[in-house]
């Protein structure tokens, strides 16, 4: 979990520094880069509060539905807000875009994208802090959850990201937006090191140049925050 929210933190915190220095031609493309960060949290999120923790319970309870409802109208605003600019409507997957005739492109405004996630940055944050502290270890061995609960849950995840996950947009940004040392996320061999560098990044290529470069900086954006 620690490396899903590494993630988050590193990818809303990229786009943040990045929001205002947008040059006019690459509006529509780093548009696409917000939605797929956008996406990729609200899919993290949908398999936490469906697969995740209510297959904790009775034994292992949390606040998780509330604390998602406190920063659900921010990120929602602004995925909505990625997908006018570039007049397009969600797919059936997560990440997924499909053309809106009925919409009227939005213009770019980097400074209101800064705006929205300073919206929903103390409660999104607040609650990756108090997650990584309902789920420490010995909290939920002491919890009784039974070891096969999480083999479970981990199927049920597997068989979701299969059906239900973009390949070209969500699942390359989570990999390519993941410090190394992150470990996440978790996927096997095949789509990790030949699906989706050799196949689905170049869909989106356009779209991935603001992609850190963690070769120079380990930590990515968080190293000059």
């Amino acid at each position: 979990m620690a490396g899903v929210h590494a993630f988050i933190t590193d990818s809303l915190q990229n786009i943040y520094q990045l929001a205002d220095k947008i040059p006019p031609h690459q509006e529509q493309e780093f548009a696409f880069f917000v939605f797929c960060a956008t996406q990729s949290i609200e899919h993290h999120h949908h398999l936490e509060e469906t697969y995740v923790f209510p297959n904790l319970e009775p034994e292992f309870k949390t606040d998780v539905l509330d604390e998602h409802a406190a920063f659900a109208k921010g990120l929602h605003d602004l995925d909505n807000y990625a997908m006018a600019v570039m007049g397009v409507s969600q797919g059936k997957k997560y990440g997924q875009t499909v053309p809106d005739p009925s919409k009227t492109k939005e213009p770019y405004d980097g400074q209101k994208i800064k705006r929205l996630l300073e919206t929903l940055a103390v409660p999104l944050f607040t609650h990756l802090q108090h997650e990584i502290g309902w789920l420490e270890p010995e909290k939920v061995r002491a919890s009784g959850v039974p070891l096969s609960r999480f083999d479970e849950i981990d199927a049920l995840i597997d068989q979701h990201i299969r059906n239900e996950l973009d390949v070209p947009s969500s699942l390359v940004f989570s990999l390519y937006h993941s410090p190394p040392y992150s470990q996440a996320p978790h996927l096997p061999w095949i789509l990790r090191k030949v699906i989706v560098p050799w196949i689905a990044y170049w869909k989106h290529r356009r779209c991935w140049r603001w992609f850190p470069d963690y070769s120079k900086q380990p930590f990515g954006p968080l190293s000059d925050a």
